[in-house]
């Protein structure tokens, strides 16, 4: 009888413990579009606009919660408070933390998360973890398609900007700006 029971327990249990263990060490929270939209639509947008960031370590432009200098883990998070600052309206990269999903399959992006295995797992809760871990990826494609065009529209068009105005600078503005690129080279 024990034997059909855990045949039946769910492989995935996981209930948040507000450890703040990721958020803690996270570099950079991915944001998308979804969430650009769902907080200007609730009036969050404002005061959580100045954390949003370009991160290029991925090799393309991509939105985060950026990591300010000289600190770590999310900007929104409280670490002496272990409070989330957002967290009637995380992100949806940590709505659905800790599990992933690739187009095919779920999978847990962090086996270090002290919540995994914590408690019990309804069929809804996991329902709704799964759901939450669908909507990342997809808002995760659909941002990763957009954002890099953006930053190459609005890269363009500084390039052109910038062009336009060497061509209207005088010879005496020229080497004053050569002048001042060669000591930041030093």
């Amino acid at each position: 009888m024990a034997e059909e029971k855990n045949k039946n327990a769910p492989k995935f249990v996981y209930n948040c413990v507000r450890c703040g263990q990721y958020c803690s060490k996270v570099n950079g929270v991915p944001v998308y579009f979804d969430d650009l939209s769902r907080w200007r639509k609730n009036g969050t947008l404002s005061s959580i606009a100045p954390n949003i960031g370009m991160d290029m370590s991925q090799g393309f432009p991509q939105l985060v919660l950026e990591t300010k200098e000289g600190e770590t883990g999310c900007p929104m998070y409280d670490s002496e408070n272990k409070n989330c600052q957002v967290y009637h309206d995380m992100p949806l990269n940590c709505q659905a933390y800790p599990l992933g999903y690739n187009g095919e399959k779920y999978f847990v992006t962090d086996k270090a998360c002290q919540g995994l295995g914590q408690g019990e797992m309804t069929a809804d809760q996991l329902k709704t973890q799964r759901d939450a871990a669908k909507v990342d990826y997809e808002a995760k494609v659909e941002s990763n398609t957009i954002v890099p065009l953006i930053y190459s529209v609005i890269m363009g068009d500084l390039v052109d900007q910038s062009r336009k105005a060497m061509g209207n600078m005088s010879d005496e503005q020229k080497d004053q700006l050569q002048d001042i690129m060669k000591e930041d080279e030093d």
